[in-house]
């Protein structure tokens, strides 16, 4: 079976033209699915916002775990946070980023996401349990080299971004193109009583 994109010509699944390729998201524990959520990270954008807070910004975001990841994990880590603010419907007062906890192994699979405060609460009450992780290869994993290209402008700053107190992030040549990972969540009900 193929869906239909509203024009006359059916999508393939297979990625055999070159337009599509199936997306393959890990099981994730528990039963019926409660809701999720996807976020495309720009890595590029979330080093220039550390940038701009400055070295405190980590501390607001991840927990003492969480930040001892590799620079470019933390932005992972952040995007798939974002996803599980979608799925609750937005952060409730008195919870913050630090309030869910991403597992910072697993690869590219399933990932453990633990919730405190005000947000366990909300997984309590919905008996949910949360995964999320980021696909495998990303939208688009590294940037085209463009040095010395007529593409990137002869002033163009090669230089990775940095998250302060963290290290570069992989370098992105061509300033127009971003480089993007796909981060998702899922809240399924839990298969055993809280």
């Amino acid at each position: 079976m193929m869906p239909s994109t509203g024009h006359r010509r059916p999508l393939p699944l297979d990625g055999t033209d070159g337009y599509a390729t199936v997306l393959t998201v890990p099981r994730t524990p528990g039963g019926r699915l409660l809701g999720a959520g996807v976020d495309l990270l720009d890595q590029q954008r979330f080093a220039l916002a550390a940038r701009r807070v400055g070295p405190a910004w980590p501390h607001r975001i991840f927990d003492e775990t969480e930040r001892a990841a590799e620079p470019a994990e933390l932005a992972r880590l952040f995007g798939i946070k974002e996803c599980v603010i979608k799925i609750v419907g937005g952060l409730p007062v008195g919870a913050g980023y630090r309030d869910i906890v991403v597992a910072t192994t697993g690869g590219d699979g399933a990932r453990p996401i633990r919730l405190r405060g005000e947000l366990a609460r909300w997984a309590r009450d919905h008996r949910a349990v949360l995964a999320g992780g980021v696909l495998a290869g990303g939208v688009l994993e590294e940037c085209p080299d463009t040095a010395g290209s007529a593409q990137a402008p002869p002033n163009a700053d090669r230089r990775a971004p940095e998250i302060p107190g963290h290290g570069a992030l992989h370098p992105c040549p061509s300033p127009g193109l971003p480089a993007l990972d796909l981060c998702w969540a899922a809240a399924t009900e839990a298969e055993v009583d809280w």
